[in-house]
């Protein structure tokens, strides 16, 4: 067969410029030049037109994935905006949800003192000697005072490495729980409504409110963690038992890895989803918990999510700037 007239197959090159002409179209910022231009390009050839096609059917599976709800809740839009919609069908709508999500995200990283962005990795030194590395998406704010050297962790992950002052514990907070040291070295991640706490060395007390029913005041309950243990809690709750755990699984981010071991594929997903810019848009989900064992590099994020993918016989593609779509 002659694959330049099978409607399933474009080169990669007419495939990349479909995409971006779908990205841009979407935007809803074209000129009147560009939307020019778009129409002469896809003119040019079969290939280019099929390949527009494709990928625009490919955006608007993704918009009919979650977002029918949301759409049916969305004010009508002006004839001007209507007529976009009608032409790129989902890919408006995925735009607007990363753009909502996002809103929130904004607000709380004005708080922050310290933060980071997809990917980055930053070390910290503080007003006493602590010095604090934050993972990658993370934000920290720091709010010391005579008694108490208080950070609240407002999202993401951190290692402290705790200057010591017997006279002012450190402490970080976290989703309504705090974390207690006079010194040594400790982890924090906040993400999901849940914090983890690990304990590397020294020992750190945790406390988080414990709520009986919804009318109680709430009281600490709390626990003592040392080295190599870890405890976690979720907003509103107590701290669960202490659990022994592997250092180097846990802290594999300082030297550029994620290690999964048994890690349901999607959670593996959402792991190295942190470390890339783009949101990552499970289509496939048929093989969501099946487990993942494998180490991975952080510092090639991208490549990471494609191999992880390939894991399951399934592809990572990416959209620059918007998106990493993973059927």
């Amino acid at each position: 067969m002659d694959e330049s007239k099978n409607p399933d197959v474009v080169s990669e090159s007419a495939a990349r410029d479909a995409r971006d002409w779908v990205v841009r179209l979407s935007s809803g910022r074209m000129t009147e030049a560009e939307l020019a231009r778009f129409k002469t390009w896809r003119a040019a050839s079969e290939e280019n037109a099929r390949a527009f096609v494709r990928e625009r059917a490919f955006w608007q599976q993704l918009g009919a994935l979650d977002l029918h709800a949301e759409r049916e809740r969305r004010p009508r839009q002006p004839a001007s905006l209507s007529r976009r919609a009608m032409v790129f069908g989902g890919s408006a709508a995925v735009a607007a949800s990363v753009a909502v999500v996002a809103v929130p995200r904004v607000r709380l990283l004005w708080q922050a003192d310290y933060r980071t962005a997809a990917g980055e990795q930053r070390d910290v030194s503080l007003a006493d000697g602590t010095r604090v590395t934050l993972n990658t998406d993370s934000a920290l704010a720091v709010r010391y005072r005579q008694d108490l050297r208080f950070v609240e962790l407002l999202r993401g992950e951190a290692m402290f490495d705790i200057g010591t002052d017997a006279d002012a514990p450190f402490r970080v907070s976290a989703f309504g729980g705090n974390t207690d040291a006079v010194s040594g070295s400790l982890s924090v991640r906040a993400l999901d409504e849940e914090a983890i706490v690990t304990v590397m060395s020294g020992e750190a007390r945790v406390a988080a409110p414990a709520l009986e029913d919804a009318t109680a005041m709430p009281v600490m309950a709390a626990i003592t963690i040392r080295p190599d243990q870890q405890t976690r809690y979720r907003r509103g709750g107590s701290p669960s038992p202490a659990t022994a755990i592997d250092p180097e699984q846990v802290l594999a981010w300082r030297t550029g890895r994620v290690i999964f071991e048994g890690r349901p594929f999607a959670e593996a997903v959402a792991e190295l989803g942190r470390y890339v810019p783009e949101p990552i848009v499970l289509v496939d989900r048929s093989h969501s918990h099946d487990p993942v064992s494998a180490v991975f590099s952080i510092r090639q994020a991208q490549a990471a999510v494609a191999a992880l993918a390939e894991t399951q016989g399934l592809t990572a593609r990416r959209i620059p700037g918007v998106m990493i779509v993973i059927s």
